[in-house]
């Protein structure tokens, strides 16, 4: 999963990214400079994970892993082409977008969380209506040279265009969030999305809200003193975290907003020689899901043998489960449930 890091100049984005990351990448400050990406991979922390690598002992224990691009700089449609587009490509894989939002006082402007955040999502509209605007030109030139194009992408174009000139984001309309014809435009406001609301040490996080579109997850950061934990060791921060009231480390809960908001779970694979997590969408079946470990496994998938997690740490053993009946033989239409421990059956 790859994520970005989005938001005003100004806003925290680095800060956060250290936080997130443990990385000490250079906080730019609030001049809008451009720089270059940031770019850091978290491991997902999952305790079924540490389980099972403490019932298999394994040579190597591989956690799910979140990458997490931090934009240099603002972003606008109103910039030069090349650089929107520029821009476009650094955002392009990236799975969900955090918008960090500013509320602390900064080289003597207070904030004002509601309007960064409308300002902002302004600016996603307009970049995505640029890109529309562009296509449906062309495609009209095309249809009066007597071209036919494709049918169904000018009308979800014309639509998109019409939702975005009501000032509403692709993301409300599930049809064109998800229409095949439209995946290749990289429209960023049919990114699913979480607000970050970088809080300043002595702003109280129950004290500030925003007023968010429906389906846009709210995370609030104490984002300097999050980085600053960061750099210390995993025991003296939890001490530090506790003294302050912190329940949990920052990660750990933008992790797990980010896989409730896009529909993931994780599955497992277990040995002598790894155990390793899997991330996958819910919903999928196994014979696809297997392909995530390999294309060969999902072409000459036979069988997978399941266990859940929890039949498994209760008898202790693999072959406890199977003593008790609880591993199964699943077909490749089996839907892969959060928590599954499989083993592929294959032949190539």
């Amino acid at each position: 999963m790859e994520i970005g890091i989005v938001g005003l100049s100004g806003s925290g984005k680095t800060t956060i990214f250290n936080a997130l990351t443990g990385s000490e990448a250079e906080v730019s400050g609030f001049s809008g400079a451009k720089k270059d990406p940031n770019i850091a991979q978290v491991k997902v922390p999952d305790e079924r994970l540490d389980m099972l690598s403490g019932m298999y002992n394994p040579k190597k224990t591989t956690p799910a892993i979140i990458q997490y691009v931090d934009l240099g700089g603002g972003l606008s449609a109103r910039e030069e082409k090349d650089s929107l587009e520029s821009i476009l490509r650094l955002l392009r894989p990236c799975d969900a977008l955090v918008h960090v939002v500013r509320c602390f006082e900064f080289a003597g402007q207070a904030p004002d969380p509601q309007a960064d955040f409308e300002n902002f999502e302004a600016e996603l509209l307009l970049t995505d209506q640029v890109i529309v605007e562009r296509r449906l030109e062309r495609m009209e030139k095309e249809l009066k040279k007597g071209k036919k194009g494709n049918p169904r992408e000018f009308e979800l174009l014309k639509r998109a265009y019409a939702l975005l000139d009501q000032g509403r984001a692709l993301r409300e309309d599930e049809e064109i969030r998800e229409a095949p014809e439209l995946k290749g435009y990289t429209f960023l406001s049919a990114k699913p999305c979480i607000v970050v609301l970088n809080l300043g040490e002595e702003v109280e996080p129950g004290s500030v809200d925003l007023s968010l579109p429906e389906g846009i997850p709210l995370v609030k950061i104490k984002g300097s003193l999050e980085m600053e934990l960061s750099e210390l060791d995993s025991e003296e921060a939890e001490l530090f975290r506790k003294d302050m009231g912190i329940e949990e480390p920052a990660t750990h809960m933008l992790i797990r907003e980010s896989y409730r908001l896009l529909g993931l779970i994780s599955f497992f694979t277990v040995g002598d020689d790894e155990v390793k997590a899997w991330t996958i969408v819910k919903g999928t079946p196994a014979q696809k899901a297997a392909g995530r470990i390999h294309s060969d496994i999902e072409r000459g998938f036979i069988r997978a043998e399941v266990v859940a997690f929890d039949d498994l740490i209760e008898a202790g053993s693999y072959q406890a489960a199977q003593k008790a009946g609880k591993v199964r033989l699943e077909g490749k239409e089996y839907i892969v449930q959060d928590g599954d421990v499989i083993n592929f059956r294959f032949n190539v």
